[in-house]
């Protein structure tokens, strides 16, 4: 929990760990998106996925967001969403460095794309918390998460586990330094995918 919002952090999960190759490509992680006929749509998105009635069922089931938290580096990779943030949630890209030339983009509705771009991660929790209004934060990019985690502001972990071995890549916790207690988890199966949320119970030194 920070201030009045709880963090949550998702992501499709390889079953050794990664969510992505080292070049920021994701294979058959995302493939679940389409595996079903069940058309669902994510506001912000351009097109709907088609999920399996199982995953669409979780998908809807999630709380929206109140604000986002994304790294420097899937902010990239996503090529700012074209300046429509997952959920249309107003989103804060933890970077060192400016915003990309060009930036914002012209969005599809017209509207200014909802994006700060603040230097550490306390002005991202602050700053988040103030955007989601008591509402859930959302936390993206495995250096960011890792952070989180070892600060003890997590609150949930849902992991789309998918079963590919990448055998390398970009892992999601990393090197964390420490031991993160979770409660056992809710399990979703789905097609080409297994739903794990986990509350996150404590943190602490080794």
């Amino acid at each position: 929990m920070y201030r009045n919002s709880r963090v949550s952090a998702q992501f499709s999960v390889s079953l050794d760990g990664f969510i992505a190759r080292e070049d920021d490509r994701i294979g058959p992680l995302f493939d679940w998106y389409e595996a079903g006929s069940v058309e669902t749509w994510m506001p912000g998105h351009p097109v709907p996925f088609h999920l399996s009635e199982a995953d669409a069922a979780y998908w809807k089931s999630l709380p929206r967001e109140g604000a986002f938290i994304s790294g420097r580096r899937i902010f990239d990779a996503a090529r700012g969403w074209g300046g429509h943030p997952p959920n249309e949630s107003p989103t804060v890209v933890l970077t060192h460095r400016e915003p990309p030339a060009g930036w914002p983009p012209a969005r599809r509705d017209g509207k200014p794309a909802p994006f700060d771009f603040v230097g550490d991660l306390e002005s991202a929790l602050e700053r988040a918390s103030e955007l989601a209004a008591g509402k859930e934060i959302g936390v993206a990019g495995a250096d960011v998460v890792q952070q989180c985690l070892r600060r003890g502001v997590v609150d949930e972990l849902r992991v789309d586990l998918v079963p590919v071995l990448l055998g390398s890549g970009i892992r999601w916790f990393g090197e964390l330094e420490t031991d993160i207690m979770l409660d056992d988890p809710v399990i979703v199966p789905g097609t080409r995918v297994t739903h794990l949320v986990y509350q996150v119970r404590s943190a602490g030194p080794r």
